[in-house]
């Protein structure tokens, strides 16, 4: 069966429907809805979200840019629960890493928890490496990989 997902930019009314997918994916350490609102604002143009035929979100992945370093951060990734095995999670972050490219931002970044082996192995496939753990990356105990896209 083909695949009726679009890949589109976040707008303003997708918010409440990917705060509803980042709950139930992350918690407790989801983003609250303020700051997937400021991440809108800030970041609408590193923010894809997954839609069906009838517009309903089935993932979202949002990106920044820390131009210190000029190093791409790839924030959150999620898929609805009965729409993951079906590459949308892969998708959603083929599309923001065309969004850094186009921004000249080649070195992409990001951090996951180590036992999070789906996600580990999609981004795997999508040229990350591990770099290193940090025990104690939240400064509350919470253990992160951190992945960095590897150098074409």
């Amino acid at each position: 069966m083909k695949s009726n997902i679009e890949i589109r930019k976040v707008v303003k009314d997708d918010l409440p429907k990917i705060f509803q997918i980042e709950e139930d994916t992350f918690a407790p350490m989801h983003y609250p809805l303020f700051v997937l609102r400021q991440f809108y604002d800030i970041l609408s143009d590193l923010f894809f979200v997954a839609v069906n035929e009838h517009n309903d979100i089935k993932g979202y992945c949002i990106g920044g840019i820390d131009h210190d370093s000029k190093m791409g951060w790839v924030f959150a990734l999620a898929v609805v629960q009965s729409e993951q095995n079906k590459k949308i999670g892969q998708r959603i972050t083929v599309e923001l890493l065309k969004a850094f490219e186009d921004k000249n931002i080649g070195a992409v970044q990001l951090t996951t928890t180590p036992d999070n082996s789906a996600a580990i192995k999609l981004y795997e496939k999508l040229g990350f490496i591990k770099v290193t753990e940090k025990a104690n990356y939240y400064l509350d105990n919470s253990p992160r990989l951190i992945m960095r896209l590897k150098s074409k």
